[in-house]
């Protein structure tokens, strides 16, 4: 499903912009991992929307989940539960990297998988 992994590529977009938009950029922690979490998905979901052989790589969902999921824990692991926007901009951006790279990794490609 392409949408889906230019979903994550977008969310991926507004975890690199949310630093500067929602103004915490001055907390190294938070704004390294929104940065460098960001640019995973974005480039992740970007080569997976635009190529055919990438989009059939179960690994690239994998990775997308797993950094969805570190976005779900980090309000709690960097401790900024206390900034209620960069927390749930944390949550809800990770809680759809998680669930758009599960519904591909174990729906879609292994049924795409079954008819080749």
């Amino acid at each position: 499903m392409v949408w889906a992994n230019w979903v994550n590529a977008l969310v991926g977009v507004w975890f690199v912009l949310s630093p500067f938009v929602l103004g915490y950029s001055a907390d190294a922690g938070r704004t390294s991992t929104s940065i460098v979490g960001g640019l995973i998905l974005l480039i992740l979901g970007a080569w997976a929307a635009s190529n055919e052989d990438a989009r059939r790589k179960v690994w690239i969902q994998y990775v997308n989940g797993l950094v969805g999921i570190w976005f779900i824990v980090s309000p709690w692991v960097l401790l900024f539960t206390q900034d209620p926007a960069a927390m749930w901009t944390s949550l809800i951006g990770g809680a759809i990297a998680v669930v758009l790279a599960a519904w591909l990794a174990f729906g879609v490609l292994p049924k795409e998988a079954a008819t080749k």
